[in-house]
Parts: structure tokens; sequence; C-alpha cells
């Protein structure tokens, strides 16, 4: 425990990472991939297949072009950002470093073989595992601890990002195709309610990680 760093070394390692071009689009993934995650298991887990791409898109085939289930399915996703972040923060108060790294790895492990269906998308999973199995394998307990609480930090960062970047999207470029990509044929009132809501979401997440979880540490 005394290698442990303060939370915020964390989150501030975490900030600066997505600010690094190959870094923010390796670990921006894994949110990219809940999200997708969300998307197969509502429309048909064993149907829809997930491609990955380099420029942190995405495209996941045999969807429904439904708008409303769209945008309830999108806005499920974000949620689900905020919801792991409070999950992951509690496992790291509780000091359940390893858990994080196995639920990554489980995680990723399944979207690999049902899912997952692009070559930089599966180069990515598979890397991603490796890194976080050598830890495992040789039970590095300083490794495990760092790690986990750096992709903690950095699940949480980026959803906050993610919920600015759909309010900036509505305000800004909402008559542009990119933002009828996130929630199209939403008029704009709802639609600005929405992002609000979302990046609501985000902040309060971070609140209740400050002050409620991480007061158990």
């Amino acid at each position: 425990m005394n290698d442990l760093l303060p939370i915020f070394v964390y989150l501030l390692t975490a900030l600066v990472i997505t600010q690094i071009p190959f870094l923010r689009v390796y670990f921006a993934l894994c949110n990219i991939l809940l999200h997708e995650i969300i998307w197969v298991m509502v429309e048909g887990a064993f149907i829809n297949k997930i491609k990955l791409h380099h420029n942190r898109g995405r495209k996941l085939t045999n969807i429904e072009k439904s708008q409303v289930k769209h945008t309830l399915i999108t806005y499920a996703g974000h949620t689900s950002e905020s919801i792991a972040a409070i999950g992951l923060f509690y496992l790291v108060a509780n000091q359940h470093y390893d858990y994080i790294l196995y639920l990554f790895v489980g995680i990723l492990g399944v979207a690999v073989i049902l899912w997952i269906r692009n070559f930089w998308g599966f180069l990515w999973a598979l890397s991603f595992i490796a890194f976080l199995a050598i830890s495992i394998y040789f039970k590095y307990d300083i490794a495990i601890m760092h790690i986990s609480i750096l992709l903690s930090s950095l699940i949480f960062i980026q959803s906050i990002f993610n919920g600015i970047k759909v309010c900036r999207q509505i305000l800004i470029e909402r008559k542009s195709p990119v933002r009828l990509g996130f929630f199209p044929g939403i008029k704009f009132i709802p639609l600005l309610m929405l992002g609000v809501v979302l990046l609501g979401q985000s902040l309060y997440a971070g609140f209740f990680i400050v002050r409620s979880v991480l007061s158990l540490y």
C-alpha cells in the first residue's frame, strides 16, 4: 500500500493520456467497445458483429434502422460508461485490483470470440489482453494495482469527455451528419435536454465516486 499514489495523480495521468494521439485512440476503444456491446446485446448477441478502427470509429453490422431504438441504445451506451466507472472505483476502494483486470480480460475475450470481426479490432483486443495477462500471470501486485486504477480513471475521464462531445455536437454541429449519427431524427430541444442529461450523469458519477466510493479508501 505504500506504493499507492493519490487518486488525483491517476486521474491526471488519464487526462494526459487522452491528449496523446495513439494512446488516446488505444484506450478510448475500451469505452467504444462498451457502447457496441450494449448494441449487440439488445439487437441480437449472435447476429451483429463489431468492427473497431484505429481512428476510434466503429461499425456494427446487421443493425435495424429504428431512430427511436438507436437513440435509446446510444443513451444506454453512454450511461453504461458512468455506471462502469462507479463500479470500477468501487473495486478500487475495496482494493480488489485483480478483479478489475480479470473483468477487462473477460469482456475482451468474449468480444473477440463473439463479435469483433476486423483485423484492427482483433489486434487491439488481443494486445490489450496480452498486456493485462502478463501482470496477472506473473503476479506483479504493484503493476496490477497501478494498471487497474489507471484503467478505471481512463474509463471515467473518457465518459466525461464523451458527454462533452455529445453536447458540443448538439450545440455546434447540430446540422452536420456527425451529429445525426449520434441521435438521428430528434428535434433540437429534446436533443439538447438529452445532451445535458448525459453530461450531468458523467459529472454526477465523478461526484459520487469522490464522495461515496473513494471515501471507503
